[in-house]
């Protein structure tokens, strides 16, 4: 049955206000939420300099890890052929009780992703906290 104002005849409407309140009190809401819920991974991306010559790996310095990847599934720790339990017993030995657990990594082009994102696991679980990716020298155009 509508409801009559004042006399003047039925309101045929919907009431809105109580609408109106609800979504403010949603937008509220989300407005308070939204910046808690973003996730941060802070990166420091280091700047390309053309004069700079890379370092040759024989010449790196004997307390740094260099972990390379390869397509077929073994790995290169400090220039030596491994498996990847060898690599990763190694890395949990030698990074036992050290205060700088920096490893660098590199793959190669023909390795998944998800093979990578695998060792880096297996290498965090070793011990290492911090990751340096490595990437190859730019190639020249001809």
């Amino acid at each position: 049955m509508p409801i009559a104002l004042g006399g003047k005849g039925p309101v045929h409407g919907i009431n809105v206000t109580p609408l109106i309140d609800v979504v403010l009190v949603l937008l509220i809401i989300f407005m308070v939420l939204t910046p808690l819920a973003e996730k941060q991974m802070f990166m420091r991306v280091p700047q390309y300099e053309p004069q700079a010559q890379p370092v040759p790996p024989e010449m790196v310095p004997p307390d740094q890890t260099v972990l390379v990847l390869k397509a077929n599934g073994r790995v290169e720790l400090n220039s030596r052929d491994e498996s990847l339990a060898e690599a990763m017993a190694y890395l949990h030995a030698a990074y036992d009780g050290r205060l700088s657990r920096v490893l660098f990594f590199n793959a190669e082009d023909g390795v998944k992703y998800e093979t990578a994102v695998k060792v880096l696991d297996l290498a965090h679980q070793a011990g290492v906290n911090t990751i340096g990716m490595m990437t190859d020298a730019p190639r020249q155009a001809p």
